[in-house]
């Protein structure tokens, strides 16, 4: 009952405009998606594909199946399995048409039995016999990816035809490390990372006198590329680098939208074959799937990124960056801290964001106390840590 109250009670505080541009339906106007392949296996897919982590809507699933949408991603706790049970029951007559990407958190203490009766589950809410991806969810400790119960369970599951291909997904702090333990041990087919433009160091570098930035070098990209030779799929996700589409209506037009310039972004640095998107919407579905196939550099997608991060850059914190690692003396998890905050301000996901907060060992509660100097200035981004920590530790604490 608590949970339900403050859920309702940041809702009505996070609320903002919802005016949206209007982009015609693709049934009326046929999509001609780009298709790529991921990786060395044999799944292509349009470059832009449907995530469920915020909705469970199936009339969302058709629309977006309509709109030539044809990767579908979900996870066991999405919607406490029913966003699992909407694509299940949108899909069902086309499951040979699309491909299904499912997730399972498998941790240290879990196994083999645990992991098969979680797929299990997923086939029937999907109302499928085979899952063609899928991933350990949101990995951020390579003490999970040692379980070997987990990589037996998938060569089991692969050979009963259960699952087509494995991966792993995530946008913790610990990020790169672990894609790099799965990488070097040659583990997994796919990965699903955060990625987004304010992760390039191409992008970075353009702005860095701008916001007076040190050199900014992400390791995620360093290591999305050694993904790639090794013929690993790369899915992106987090795109939108946090997704405060309403700031940026009044600077858009129907030839290009701030959404649709993130995206290509993302998907012409080339680290990354393909990106999900959560699509919540008919609308946004619409306007996603308009999005044209032109190289990001064209100064207008890069102008309106600079206008998006000119309007947001005090509150975006990349995943997988791991700067302030190790800088708090109570060892408050400062990226997930920041990971709950995103979902709450930008995702407006308020129940979400609770549970998110819930769940951290160390909050920020200690930062009320503290002075802010043993993390002032630890952050690239120069983002103010006790202060949104603070904002953050109030608002969900």
């Amino acid at each position: 009952m608590f949970l339900n109250r403050r859920s309702l009670l940041l809702s009505v505080l996070l609320s903002g405009f919802t005016g949206k541009l209007q982009f015609a339906n693709a049934e009326n106007n046929v999509l001609k998606p780009e298709l790529v392949k991921l990786g060395n296996t044999d799944l292509t897919i349009p470059n832009i594909g449907y995530g469920s982590s915020s909705t469970s809507d199936e009339k969302i699933v058709k629309h977006a199946f309509n709109n030539g949408i044809r990767y579908f991603d979900t996870a066991e706790s999405y919607h406490g399995g029913d966003s699992e049970i909407s694509i299940g029951n949108a899909l069902k007559n086309v499951r040979q048409d699309v491909v299904i990407g499912s997730k399972t958190k498998a941790r240290t203490y879990d196994n083999k039995r645990d992991f098969m009766k979680s797929l299990e589950d997923s086939l029937k809410r999907l109302r499928t016999d085979y899952i063609d991806i899928y991933y350990n969810h949101a990995v951020n400790s390579i003490t999970r990816l040692e379980n070997t119960d987990w990589w037996e369970f998938i060569e089991k599951a692969k050979l009963d035809g259960k699952i087509r291909y494995s991966g792993v997904s995530g946008h913790g702090s610990n990020l790169a490390d672990c894609l790099e333990y799965c990488i070097d041990n040659n583990l997994i087919d796919i990965i699903l990372s955060a990625f987004s433009f304010a992760q390039d160091p191409k992008f970075l570098e353009k702005l860095r006198h701008t916001f007076h930035f040190v050199a900014i070098n992400p390791r995620l990209p360093e290591v999305l590329h050694k993904a790639k030779t090794k013929g690993i799929g790369i899915i992106a996700m987090k795109t939108l680098a946090g997704a405060r589409l309403n700031d940026m209506r009044p600077y858009e037009n129907e030839d290009l939208t701030y959404a649709q310039a993130a995206i290509k972004w993302a998907l012409d640095t080339e680290y990354a074959d393909a990106a999900i998107i959560s699509m919540t919407s008919n609308s946004l579905i619409n306007e996603l799937t308009s999005s044209t196939n032109k190289k990001y550099n064209n100064q207008k997608y890069f102008s309106l990124l600079k206008k998006y991060y000119q309007i947001n850059h005090e509150n975006i914190c990349p995943p997988g960056c791991s700067s302030c690692k190790n800088s708090c003396p109570s060892n408050v998890q400062i990226s997930e801290v920041m990971r709950s905050k995103m979902y709450a301000l930008d995702y407006k996901n308020s129940k979400k964001a609770l549970i998110t907060y819930a769940s951290i060992n160390n909050n920020a509660n200690a930062c009320l106390t503290c002075s802010g100097r043993p993390c002032s200035n630890i952050c690239d981004y120069n983002l103010d840590i006790k202060k949104l920590n603070t904002l953050s530790h109030k608002l969900l604490s």
